[in-house]
């Protein structure tokens, strides 16, 4: 198959081209660009540039060195005896500032009024599920009601109905009693002989 690209058509279906007729003159893709590298480099990559790099000047990350000491090493000895003695370190120590700073009735009843919220709070959920279920249990009791209700209804309907049919049935007895009352005729002589 590749060797078929090299090779001319015969003759093309189209009008004449000078595309093939041609080949062997010089075209474009035959010139070489040549590149003005120096002129580049000095332009795009001038030696004062730092294309968008900023250099950014953090300070240090803050660190307590007031209890940090200068010992690399741990002695095993010592930290048995700090824990036989119970000692508790620095940091679990309260400082004297709080015990300073006493409350006032006010704040302690600002605090007492914030932890008995924040307890409500956290028992608005339970207060959310009882809810739900009082009203799903409301809901199901009317429902009851209403079926009741229905249920006497078309009981009550269903009576009328009745007493309505059984009128109705004397009615149309009474009518076809009429009816046949007046078709009864004495029969005459004459008739009863030819019968």
């Amino acid at each position: 198959m590749a060797e078929n690209l090299g090779k001319r058509p015969s003759k093309g279906i189209l009008k004449t081209s000078s595309s093939f007729d041609n080949q062997e003159t010089p075209s474009r893709a035959t010139k070489e660009t040549k590149w003005d590298e120096m002129n580049i480099i000095a332009t795009l990559h001038p030696a004062d540039k730092d294309y968008g790099h900023m250099k950014i000047e953090e300070p240090k990350t803050p660190y307590n060195f007031e209890g940090a000491k200068n010992d690399d090493h741990l002695d095993s000895s010592a930290v048995a005896s700090k824990l036989e003695k119970n000692i508790k370190p620095k940091i679990f120590e309260e400082s004297s500032e709080e015990e300073e700073d006493e409350e006032t009735p006010e704040e302690k009843e600002r605090r007492k009024a914030f932890e008995t919220k924040r307890k409500g709070h956290y028992r608005e959920w339970e207060a959310v599920q009882l809810a739900r279920k009082k009203l799903l249990e409301e809901e199901e009791d009317e429902e009851e009601e209403t079926n009741n209700e229905r249920d006497e209804e078309d009981e009550e309907t269903e009576k009328e109905e009745d007493k309505d049919d059984v009128e109705k049935s004397e009615d149309n007895q009474r009518e076809s009693d009429k009816k046949t009352a007046n078709k009864c005729v004495p029969l005459s002589e004459n008739d009863t002989e030819s019968g």
